[in-house]
């Protein structure tokens, strides 16, 4: 395709600027079989699929829902049979029979089960918390890979660009220098524009196929497989601030946070309700030697545990430290989220409004002088000089330009963090609400 482009460029230079039109559209065929369009919430959703972080975090809340279960349970009741030679000693008859049954229960009444259900119920809440707070941390990390792997496949095509208008600008050098019309000097300049755009090159496919490899790895695709990604483009309205504010209540750090908290107070119950061992109900039946004849007597019986030495104090104080603890760390959660969110949101601003800035008074000024100095210079209206500084000064600007795109849809990432706020909905999500 690129021979073919070659030579009509040499009949005729106006091709030149449809095929730099078309070039920002069409993909790259050296990058290999096109795959589709991989959008950044499509690369969200592979990843949740196959993360280890989510099994992780199923696994989590699966554990709490088990323990959340099992906290309800009554304590299993007991049997005790007893065999001994007592009634044949008594009748004089000798050998061993069973002697007695007894039965126990225990009976938690001083409302332990209560509260060790309310301690597993808040640590299920923070575990599906902190499972849709992996999420978005997830969402982030797809986002960086995503967004690194946009700009250094803009950079190539604009480097293949930088190369295919160089080789042009060297054949119509050329051609003047045949012609008489140009020196020596100014024909080996056009020789290292062409020679630093072939290194532009070599650099941009490098850094390309680096990018690449770790998107391919974190979305677990094959070594074959070249997601078509959509090119960066200028990010569209911020979210009031306000707005972002009042959601941070929601946000799952804090609810995790929160559930935490939740869970250690209901500890502090726990632990005074433990103070109280359980009261065991027995009944039992058994066989003796009475008036010179053998028979059973059945009675009932009640059981439990001074508490003289272990009153449970210190479990008291540890489960209090750990509320005073919980706290302040959702106190730290909440100062660090609000500064986090105010900053990003700041910064998002700033990066939208600076690549606006630098679209309209840099950008396409620099694109505009490019192509009025290389139509110049075919017509030998300017020196060289001029077209290595518009050259230069043109891809220069464009590469910032793309780099101030991919630093706004890096932020954004960075302030759904801060925020709390998925791209992706999950199953888990519409299940909360």
């Amino acid at each position: 395709m690129f021979n073919v482009l070659f030579l009509a460029r040499r009949k005729n230079r106006r091709a030149v600027v449809l095929w730099f039109l078309l070039s920002c559209t069409v993909p790259v065929s050296a990058m290999g079989q096109s795959q589709g369009i991989w959008t950044l919430e499509d690369s969200i959703r592979r990843v949740v699929e196959i993360a280890p972080e989510i099994r992780g975090a199923q696994a989590a809340v699966g554990a709490r829902q088990g323990a959340l279960q099992q906290a309800g349970v009554w304590p299993n009741p007991q049997i005790e049979l007893r065999a001994d030679d007592s009634i044949g000693k008594d009748a004089g008859t000798g050998g061993t029979d069973f002697t007695q049954f007894a039965i126990s229960q225990p009976l938690p009444l001083s409302g332990r089960l209560g509260h060790q259900q309310a301690v597993a119920g808040a640590a299920l809440d923070a575990a599906r918390a902190e499972q849709s707070y992996q999420q978005i941390r997830l969402e982030t990390q797809v986002a960086q890979r995503y967004h690194s792997l946009q700009l250094a496949l803009g950079r190539l095509r604009l480097a293949q660009q930088r190369l295919q208008l160089a080789d042009d600008l060297q054949n119509t050098g050329r051609r003047r220098a045949q012609a008489g019309e140009l020196s020596e000097l100014e024909r080996l300049r056009m020789d290292l524009i062409r020679e630093a755009a072939q290194q532009a090159l070599n650099s941009a496919e490098g850094a390309y196929n680096e990018a690449l490899s770790r998107f391919r790895v974190y979305l677990g695709l094959s070594g074959e497989t070249t997601p078509q990604l959509t090119s960066l483009k200028p990010f569209g309205l911020v979210p009031a601030l306000e707005q972002l504010q009042a959601g941070l209540a929601n946000h799952p750090a804090l609810l995790a946070a929160k559930h935490r908290v939740e869970a250690a107070r209901s500890g502090v119950d726990l632990a005074r309700a433990e103070r109280l061992p359980d009261l065991s109900l027995s009944v039992f039946r058994e066989q003796d030697l009475l008036n010179g004849r053998r028979q059973d007597v059945t009675g009932i019986g009640l059981g439990i545990t001074i508490p003289l030495w272990d009153r449970n104090s210190g479990r008291i104080g540890e489960a209090r430290a750990q509320v005073i603890e919980g706290q302040s760390e959702l106190q730290v959660l909440e100062r660090d989220l609000d500064s986090r969110l105010r900053q990003s949101y700041l910064n998002l601003n700033q990066l939208v409004k600076q690549g606006e800035h630098y679209r309209t008074r840099v950008f396409q000024p620099a694109q505009k002088v490019f192509e009025l100095t290389r139509k110049a210079y075919a017509s030998g209206e300017v020196e060289i000089l001029s077209v290595i500084d518009a050259n230069n000064t043109y891809f220069d600007a464009h590469e910032r330009y793309l780099k101030l795109l991919q630093e706004a849809w890096l932020e954004a990432a960075d302030l759904r963090l801060a925020a709390g706020r998925a791209l992706v909905a999950t199953e888990q999500d519409t299940d909360n609400e």
